[in-house]
């Protein structure tokens, strides 16, 4: 119920992390975009598929569609389907993201660059810290927060705008936030970045490693073809 303090918004929480929700995460990020007449979608797509099915869905909306995803030759090492290749490898998929308009940024992670050396060594540092207190709310909102960080590094979101950032759990999408932009060097100075809204999430934000369908669910079949057995 609204009142004179404010407005009373749904959350839609999901029963488990991963790909099986990333169609409705996709339809309640529509919705919400309706409702505040927000003009720009970030999407978190390591392969491509979830922006692809973001574009299907965003067909008729006046939204821009920025797709952010890792660096080129990143991959993910010794997953249940092989090592995952990244960063949107294949030519085919980049080309029909670009063609239909989306603009893509393919960048390092600002919470995971000079670190990641000393990381696999177990040496924890503050972009440890950081990604580890925001996956206390769900894997997908420490991606959201460093996709729109990537964006505004990268000039395609400017500083104080608001946008929603869609991002999941390993791959699918599961997490979806209204974010006010900030470039990296800014995460931390007061008002910069903020998160505004939680459209949906997992209500149990844990998942097993390796995947076991069980607290994270989806088809790893589609993502077979980007693996190294």
């Amino acid at each position: 119920m609204d009142s004179p303090l404010g407005e009373s918004k749904d959350i839609f929480y999901f029963d488990v992390c991963g790909q099986v929700n990333t169609e409705q995460t996709l339809k309640l990020v529509i919705q919400r975009v309706e409702e505040l007449n927000i003009k720009k979608i970030i999407v978190a797509s390591e392969t491509g598929l979830s922006a692809l099915r973001a574009v299907e869905l965003l067909q008729g909306f006046e939204i821009g569609l920025i797709v952010v995803t890792s660096a080129a030759g990143t991959k993910i090492e010794n997953t249940v389907i092989g090592s995952l290749r990244i960063g949107i490898p294949d030519k085919e998929i980049w080309e029909k993201l670009e063609e239909s308009g989306v603009k893509i940024v393919r960048a390092t992670d600002p919470l995971y660059n000079i670190g990641a050396a000393l990381e696999h060594r177990g040496v924890p540092t503050l972009a440890t810290f950081i990604r580890m207190c925001l996956r206390v709310i769900s894997s997908g909102t420490a991606v959201c927060v460093t996709a729109v960080l990537m964006a505004t590094d990268n000039g395609v979101l400017t500083e104080g705008e608001e946008v929603v950032a869609v991002a999941g759990s390993w791959i699918g999408l599961d997490t979806a936030l209204i974010v006010r932009a900030s470039n990296s060097v800014n995460l931390f100075k007061p008002g910069a970045m903020q998160v505004k809204e939680i459209i949906c999430k997992p209500r149990n934000p844990a998942y097993s490693w390796p995947i076991n369908q069980k607290d994270w669910v989806g088809n790893l079949e589609l993502y077979e073809r980007f693996t190294e057995k």
